[in-house]
């Protein structure tokens, strides 16, 4: 057997930001006989940032002669230092976040260069302990009149809170809702869900996309008309990228979205949306908060990336474990046809939800 001719491997390692979009435009055509008509047309844009870009040779043949490699493995160690400050890997609808390592063999030029690449996650650490959004509650009161005009039911008022306004992937997000219920109608299904909103910030026309990443589905519940309720739900965070807003062409959030359906037929659901922030560090007990002052921020940031994220024995959590994200292959959208299947990987904490009976994965 022939072995194989080379003389070099060259390795890249290659991470940036990338967003596309289309704008929708009108204009006026003249045809043929002198008639005009108007028709529309879109055209393409493109953002991009660039986090790395850096190249090294792994091997290089001594004469710069091509060398014979008889079929065998052979491994060449390299590494890469990451810069500071680099937004979490990120796939959505419209663009990314992405790092990947690319590897180029040189072969002989009647030969095509052997070429390969292989992406891989990157997650900054984000401990929600150091913003006041997460540590303390989330409140959202909703208020609104069921019915269409002429045909009015009546009033219902939902009073949603969470107990703080951080999580991580794998912990559980418990909503108390409180329904005065002022309408002629039943309220008889309650559902929540986690939403992602990633938005593409370029040439001032910011758009957003959003997903449902968390969805318990609907459950049944019953505040019967002119009456009062309380309503516990569950939801575990699913695998996911942490929220952020450093990247300047996409930022990513998270609201839970609360909704009630009552017996009417129009206008007759009432929802809720409370903003949360998704992180990688979980939210210490309260006791430990009270031993520390209380941050004054409320943006996420990347501090601290260059250390590993500190587990406090005291507060009895476990190092999280690294889960593929809820959104699989399908989450990769934009510029996939050049590299193979992919799926991110985020930190988890299952152990946080097992107090939580009710809510499940």
């Amino acid at each position: 057997m022939h072995g194989l001719r080379a003389r070099s491997l060259k390795i890249a390692l290659e991470g940036r930001a990338y967003t596309t979009w289309e704008v929708s435009h009108s204009r006026t055509v003249t045809e043929a006989d002198g008639s005009s008509k108007s028709e529309n047309y879109s055209e393409t844009y493109s953002a991009k940032v660039i986090y790395a870009d850096e190249k090294m040779v792994a091997w290089s043949s001594p004469t710069g002669d091509m060398e014979v490699f008889p079929a065998d493995s052979y491994q060449y160690p390299f590494s890469f230092k990451l810069p500071q400050e680099l937004p979490p890997s990120f796939e959505g609808s419209y663009g990314y976040v992405r790092y990947m390592v690319k590897i180029e063999l040189d072969r002989p030029w009647y030969r095509i260069n052997k070429r390969d690449s292989k992406v891989f996650t990157v997650v900054p650490m984000f401990d929600l302990n150091t913003i006041s959004q997460a540590i303390l509650p989330a409140k959202e009161l909703k208020v609104k009149k069921l019915g269409i005009i002429l045909f009015r039911h009546g009033e219902v008022t939902v009073e949603c809170e969470t107990a703080r306004g951080g999580f991580v992937p794998g912990e559980m997000i418990v909503v108390s809702t409180r329904i005065i219920n002022d309408s002629s109608k039943d309220i008889v299904k309650a559902q929540l869900k986690l939403i992602e909103i990633s938005t593409d910030r370029q040439a001032g026309q910011p758009s957003s996309a959003t997903a449902e990443i968390g969805d318990r589905g609907a459950e049944e519940v019953h505040i019967a008309k002119r009456s009062k309720g309380n309503v516990e739900l569950y939801l575990q965070v699913p695998s996911t990228v942490p929220s952020f807003d450093y990247c300047p062409i996409i930022k990513v959030e998270y609201v839970v979205e609360v909704k009630f359906e009552s017996t009417g037929s129009l206008n007759s659901n009432i929802d809720a949306s409370i903003p949360v922030v998704i992180g990688t560090v979980p939210v210490r007990s309260s006791a430990s908060h009270n031993d520390a002052s209380l941050p004054s921020t409320s943006d996420p940031s990347a501090q601290g990336m260059d250390s590993p994220p500190p587990y406090s024995e005291g507060d009895g959590v476990q190092p999280p474990s690294y889960k593929e994200s809820v959104n699989g292959v399908d989450g990769t959208t934009v510029d996939k046809d050049s590299i193979e299947p992919f799926v991110l990987q985020y930190p988890f904490y299952p152990q946080l939800s097992k107090d939580h009976k009710k809510g499940g994965s």
